[in-house]
């Protein structure tokens, strides 16, 4: 597996971003996401827009927001610190996934 690098964001959050994923793959890739690593949806910070789709997940403490958006396509960010550890499992999972496969990751990951 190549080396998977995250970037902080401007908010010192971890991330990790595939490009390829559409829109339409965003509810399949969380389901596979929160399945994967026993995570559940906080429906009330759901937010959806013409060109973003994201909704935070939590497990036992630690929280994730999964995103897409028209730029980046599927968007990991740890949401504290105690989450970064997260995304990184997440990261290295979805880089070995279908989704990984045919949805390369972003040269700033």
């Amino acid at each position: 597996m190549a080396d998977i690098r995250l970037p902080r964001d401007a908010s010192g959050r971890v991330s990790f971003d595939l490009f390829g994923v559409s829109a339409a793959d965003y509810p399949d890739v969380c389901k596979a996401v929160a399945t994967a690593f026993s995570l559940s949806p906080s429906p009330a910070a759901f937010g959806a827009g013409f060109e973003a789709i994201a909704m935070d997940f939590q497990r036992a403490g630690q929280v994730v927001e999964l995103a897409w958006d028209n730029w980046s396509g599927f968007i990991v960010t740890s949401k504290a610190g105690d989450s970064d550890a997260l995304v990184v499992e997440i990261a290295e999972w979805l880089s070995r996934s279908t989704w990984g496969e045919t949805g390369a990751a972003s040269p700033r990951s």
